[in-house]
Order: structure tokens, then C-alpha cells, then sequence
């Protein structure tokens, strides 16, 4: 599996309680964002990591990676076709930023355990617990070596499977295509643009058989074209 770290689009770490209640206004146009990341509410990391991310409530703790990986993995929203994922895959083309990571389920070795488990024992960026009791944290990874440990990990890993809801990956993968179709017709398509990219929670398939968690809207958010 191609899962690589990215530079993310996040809530300062000291304001993330004020940024997850406004992000309904702060991803509501490129404007909006805009300001938010001029304002310190928002920031654009300026370099590629891998992100840890936990959720811990009922039933348990689940730890998941977040990367980017190439759109293919969206294939389980295939064949999901109505007017509200249309209208949501052009409000991401416009905004040009994924909202949040899709969640995937992978096959976790006891290394990747290992490995996650390490990055966990520092300092998290986000520590913030949801109306539902739901705790959320992120740990951010960009360590050359443990960069690498990760990567390695995950290009051994087969395909994953959608965890998420179908319309949702349905809707990112209609984005992609909008702006493919963007910049072929504007003679600038390479195959390399960050909307071939989709921003993913891959998280153990053996801790999410019963639904994977997803990451709070505009926590970890990935630019997929020039705004």
C-alpha cells in the first residue's frame, strides 16, 4: 500500500477547542479558510508527516495512521451516485481542501504496533474529548526515522478496505475528477497533483469490525489544489 506523510492544513494546537465548533464557517469557502489561516485559528504545516491518531470512548481505544494515499483506495464508494454526493464532491473541488481523513481498515502487523506505540509516548498536538465523550488525540510524526519505519510498514501492507461511510469516499473521489478534468483541460495534468491524493485514517481492521471511527471534521485536512 502507498500511504505517504503530507503537509496538513490544522488547528493551531493552543486554539483547537475555538477551531472544531467554527469549522462548519471556517471550510465554507476558500475565504473563510483563508482567514482562518491568517487569523493563527488555522495553520499550514509547512513540511510532510505522518499523523497518530486515537479515539478512545465506548466500546474501547482504537490508533490509527493518517496518511495520504492515491485515490484508488476510494474504489468501495464505486457506483454511489446522487444529487447530494455531486453537490458534496464539488463543494470539496471548490473549498480544494478534504475535510477529513476517510477512514480505511488495514492489516496492522505487532511492528506497526510497536512503532505507533512509540510516537504515543510523546507530547500529543490535540487532546480534545466530543460532546458524545468521545476523546480524540494526534500525535504528529515527522522524525526522519520514524517517517521511514512507517512507510516501510505500510508499503508491505495489502490494499485496505473503505471503513467509512460509501458516499463520502464516493463524493472525494468525484472531487479528484473534477479537478483532473480541471487541469487537463487547461493542458497542465501530470498525474502527480495532490487531488490524486486522498487523506486517510488507516486503522487496524481487527479493532474496527464493527465500524471505524472518524477523525473530527477539520482536524487533519489535506490541500488538494492551489487556493
Amino acid at each position: 500500500m502507498k500511504a505517504l506523510p503530507f503537509p496538513c492544513i490544522r488547528p493551531a494546537q493552543d486554539r483547537v477547542l475555538e477551531a472544531l465548533p467554527a469549522m462548519g464557517s471556517i471550510l465554507s469557502g476558500n475565504d473563510a479558510l483563508r482567514g482562518a489561516i491568517a487569523d493563527g485559528l488555522m495553520l499550514k504545516d509547512p513540511g510532510a508527516a505522518y499523523y497518530v491518531y486515537e479515539c478512545s470512548g465506548e466500546p474501547g481505544r482504537v490508533t490509527g495512521v493518517v496518511a495520504i494515499c492515491p485515490t484508488s483506495v476510494l474504489a468501495g464508494g464505486k457506483g454511489v451516485a446522487s444529487a447530494d454526493v455531486a453537490a458534496a464532491a464539488h463543494a470539496i473541488a471548490e473549498l480544494k481542501v478534504q475535510p477529513r481523513p476517510v477512514s480505511l481498515a488495514y492489516e496492522a502487523s505487532p511492528v506497526m504496533d510497536i512503532i505507533l506505540g512509540a510516537a504515543k509516548e510523546g507530547a500529543s498536538l490535540y487532546a480534545v474529548t466530543d460532546p458524545a465523550g468521545i476523546t480524540h488525540r494526534a500525535w504528529e510524526v515527522k522524525r526522519e526515522d520514524a517517517v521511514a519505519a512507517i512507510r516501510a510498514m505500510l508499503d508491505q501492507v495489502p490494499e485496505p478496505a473503505l471503513a467509512d461511510d460509501p458516499a463520502y469516499a464516493a463524493a472525494l473521489a468525484g472531487a479528484s475528477q473534477l479537478l483532473a478534468d480541471e487541469a487537463r483541460a487547461a493542458g497542465t495534468y501530470t498525474g502527480k497533483e495532490p487531488f490524486n491524493f486522498a487523506v486517510a485514517a488507516l486503522f487496524p481492521a481487527a479493532q474496527v469490525s464493527g465500524g471505524a471511527p472518524q477523525v473530527p471534521t477539520g482536524l487533519l485536512t489535506h490541500q488538494v489544489a492551489r487556493f
